[in-house]
């Protein structure tokens, strides 16, 4: 009887090794996710942009199905998300926002494995009554770990969503009135990799589009 017990009692503090061993996976895996959160809205934006048209200054006419000519421009994702400084500062403000929930998360960690570590080192000396109690603790403080993990992640996602919404609706109410003041039928982005190959240099409105999206940017910080 007194080696069932002795079993029964060595497979919970398994168990609770299993639980420390699977922390640092999580731990693994959340430092991945966030590196990943760290760069989705640079990511997003050059998805947008290789989805998205609006105008330029030097243009190329197509025909369209009317029989009218569609005038063309287009500019770099690239070097605007390199240069716009709306993107850059954003980018700065969300990495800061990650290392914090990374911290937070990672400090709560540490405390919940160092608890764990001394029930290992103090399992032998303690009562049946006393081990049960402890184990269910760290069961739920595991608990409640993933669930602040879970929480931190969705939080940020949630942030960068709106980070990258509130950069595109910037961007597209620009191309849409300068498109429309240069009397453009579309304006297109390129990007390397991309859909388009090439694109003739001359048609090539980055330079105007990052002046103009700076300085109405520098406008707004300043108001």
């Amino acid at each position: 009887m007194e080696n069932e017990v002795k079993a029964y009692h060595n497979s919970r503090i398994q168990g609770i090794v299993y639980i420390c061993a699977e922390l640092y996976f999580m731990k693994s895996i959340n430092l991945i996710f966030n590196v990943v959160l760290t760069v989705a809205v640079v990511v997003l934006f050059a998805l947008f942009f290789s989805n998205k048209k609006a105008g330029g200054s030097g243009s190329s006419s197509v025909a369209t199905s009317g029989g009218g000519a569609a005038n063309i421009v287009f500019f770099n994702s690239d070097s605007l998300m390199d240069n716009y400084q709306m993107f850059q500062d954003e980018k700065v403000v969300m990495e800061k926002k990650t290392k914090e929930a990374e911290d937070s998360f990672a400090a709560e960690q540490k405390k919940f494995e160092k608890e764990a570590n001394e029930f290992q080192q103090r399992a032998q000396f303690l009562t049946i009554t006393d081990k049960e109690a402890k184990q269910e603790k760290l069961y739920r403080e595991q608990q409640r770990l993933m669930q602040m993990e879970q929480s931190l992640s969705a939080d940020l996602q949630k942030q960068e969503a709106e980070v990258s919404k509130r950069i595109f609706d910037t961007i597209e109410a620009y191309l849409k009135d300068y498109a429309k003041d240069k009397g453009y039928t579309y304006v297109l982005s390129y990007t390397r990799g991309g859909g388009i190959w090439f694109a003739n240099p001359e048609l090539d409105i980055t330079s105007d589009v990052l002046k103009e999206l700076n300085e109405q940017y520098k406008n707004k910080k300043a108001e």
